[in-house]
């Protein structure tokens, strides 16, 4: 039971959602929306891959002006060089409450 828990617990940060940006065909509004990208970063990347090409890896995004090592780390979870343009987080399931049935109260007959 105990390993069930640890499995549960260690995969939870695993389950959050976040949005994906493809830094090689989002706009700049979109890359905007990543945690760590304000309008000058999001603008270095678009004139970046304007004058050099794609950006294939994360080292290769060390080289657009700005980004430093941790800006690189901030916006890793968020980042890719593939797929859509954007991505937005999944949305969790809304989960649906019950209510407890309560009983009714017992009213006793009169005779």
């Amino acid at each position: 039971m105990r390993m069930l828990i640890a499995f549960f617990c260690a995969a939870l940060p695993a389950t959050i959602a976040l949005a994906t940006v493809n830094a090689n065909t989002a706009q700049q509004s979109d890359l905007q929306r990543t945690k760590g990208l304000d309008k000058v970063k999001a603008k270095a990347i678009i004139d970046w891959r304007n004058a050099n090409g794609s950006i294939d890896t994360f080292v290769e995004l060390q080289q657009v002006p700005g980004f430093t090592p941790d800006v690189i780390e901030k916006v890793k979870p968020e980042i890719a060089f593939e797929g859509d343009a954007y991505t937005p987080p999944r949305k969790e399931a809304k989960k649906k409450t019950v209510a407890a049935a309560t009983p009714a109260p017992r009213v006793q007959a009169s005779r």
